[in-house]
């Protein structure tokens, strides 16, 4: 029902391509600042011969991931928006759909302030305001979003509150799992398949590899949205279980 619903919306698509584009963009930046890493010398001495390398390669990395959890949140709340939308029998314009997630713009950062505000971090970044995490039950923080952008787009308790009275449902792991099994062998498949295939095939293999990597991910997150906004829009948030 969710992919259904997800390749009925034009407005669904379009966060999805645009998002892919931005992806792309941190992904390639990311490589480059790796591949500096990589190659770097300090004092004619090669850094792979120490640890620093290393932890600089780590550190790139981890700050090549949280980038990409930033920049993916808006296009992740606006597929929410279109998808859940059209769960609900209302069909949304891309229009319509970027200005919810520009509504949901602050309460958007305050729920990426929640996500990252892990043990001793809580009590120094989050406000009275904001919302602990432990507020959250568990199992239902995937429905955070889509509550924020379809019933509570300036009130995160209140979306917090909705999200909590979700009954999660079965079928979200069997479609990650799904998507990025068959992502892994399309990239698996470009890899290893052209060995001992002439020069420019081979040379173009690992970097077509790399493409469908990203993309596969960025469907994947997609679908995941998508899937997320249709299980909470199709319920009765009457009934359900609260905190």
């Amino acid at each position: 029902m969710a992919v259904r619903a997800y390749l009925r919306s034009p407005a669904a698509i379009a966060w999805t391509l645009l998002g892919a584009a931005a992806v792309g963009a941190v992904c390639g930046l990311g490589w480059l600042a790796l591949a500096a890493v990589r190659s770097s010398n300090l004092g004619g001495n090669s850094l792979a011969t120490g640890g620093i390398a290393e932890l600089l390669y780590v550190a790139v990395l981890l700050v090549v991931l949280a980038v990409l959890a930033v920049v993916w949140l808006p296009f992740d709340a606006g597929i929410a928006h279109a998808v859940g939308r059209r769960a609900r029998g209302d069909r949304v314009s891309f229009r319509r759909s970027v200005a919810a997630v520009r509504t949901s713009g602050r309460s958007l950062a305050r729920w990426l302030k929640t996500r990252a505000a892990v043990g001793p971090l809580a009590a120094r970044v989050l406000t009275e305001d904001d919302v602990a995490p432990n507020e959250v039950v568990v199992g239902c923080q995937k429905f955070v979003v889509p509550a924020l952008l379809l019933d509570a787009p300036a009130t995160l308790p209140r979306a917090v509150e909705r999200a909590n009275r979700v009954t999660p449902q079965p079928g979200h792991e069997r479609l990650l799992v799904g998507c990025l099994g068959a992502t892994g062998l399309l990239a698996a498949a470009l890899v290893f398949g052209p060995a001992g295939s002439p020069a420019p095939i081979a040379a173009v293999a690992s970097p077509l590899a790399a493409g469908v990597v990203v993309l596969g991910a960025v469907v994947t997150a997609a679908l995941s949205a998508a899937w997320r906004a249709s299980v909470y829009a199709s319920q009765d948030l009457s009934e359900g279980f609260s905190r």
